[in-house]
């Protein structure tokens, strides 16, 4: 997993906003990517990408880095970060 987490950070360009952190956590051969902002009125926004290698699939490392890297620029280019969900968790996007 240190591998995908390498290529994620050789791939993503950082943006430029203010309060904006992001985080990765390691669990059961998963690899979260929490992506949060905190907005003009205080609420906390963002989102949480999740990269699950699957047996089947001939990706690589890099490819699974890359991919969740356009996930996180993609999302940000959006705006403004969706809130948390009726059920108080954050959107989830998995790779």
């Amino acid at each position: 997993m240190t591998e995908i987490q390498q290529a994620f950070d050789a791939a993503y360009t950082k943006a430029p906003r203010d309060g904006l952190s992001l985080n990765h956590s390691q669990e059961d051969g998963l690899l979260r990517i929490e992506v949060r902002h905190q907005d003009a009125d205080g609420e906390m926004r963002g989102f949480d990408v999740v990269v699950q290698p699957t047996e089947g699939e001939e990706r690589s490392a890099t490819d699974y880095g890359e991919a969740a890297a356009q996930v996180v620029e993609q999302e940000l280019a959006y705006g403004q970060l969706p809130a948390r969900g009726d059920d108080g968790e954050f959107k989830r996007i998995v790779v």
